[in-house]
């Protein structure tokens, strides 16, 4: 990793550029570096109840076929999910008065808490591969990165998130 961040920020003579899939293999172990300080890799969750839990703390309170949608996957799925996540008191559900079938999900406390405290976790990880990096290093990567990032602006592989995929 310091090898290529090195060779971005000095770039060696043309004889030995960097190639584009040099550059895509480093970025993707350090893709696999990150998800594997998360907690899905980790075994402290599924996919689907991270996913469960990052929806409802950007949105909010959600009906379980919402979650459903937004996350990809069926309403009996989600159900399933949403119920081992109550067991676990990350979640709290709460049925309609009027329509019994509809239950509504939200984020309890310590669902909050125990994303906040993953999230570090992987930042712990990212910090301590970029420790090797000056500031300015890090802030030449970032700034790199982010040119490339425009350059693929209006691409179908520009940002898969945005089609609701993750």
């Amino acid at each position: 990793m310091v090898k290529l961040i090195d060779r971005l920020i000095n770039p060696p003579p043309a004889d030995g550029a960097v190639s584009s899939e040099e550059i895509g293999d480093t970025l993707m172990e350090l893709w696999q570096r990150w998800r594997y300080a998360s907690p899905v890799r980790q075994g402290a969750i599924t996919r689907e109840q991270y996913w469960i839990l990052r929806m409802l703390l950007e949105r909010g309170p959600m009906r379980v076929k919402d979650i459903a949608s937004a996350i990809g996957c069926t309403a009996g799925s989600a159900s399933v999910a949403v119920k081992r996540l109550e067991r676990a008191g990350l979640v709290n559900r709460q049925r309609n008065e009027r329509d019994e079938r509809v239950v509504t999900v939200s984020l309890a406390r310590q669902g909050a808490g125990k994303l906040e405290a993953w999230r570090e976790e992987q930042l712990d990880a990212m910090t301590t591969l970029f420790r090797a990096l000056s500031e300015e290093e890090r802030r030449t990567l970032q700034h790199l990165l982010g040119k490339a990032l425009e350059a693929g602006e209006g691409h179908a592989f520009a940002n898969p998130s945005k089609e609701g995929k993750h």
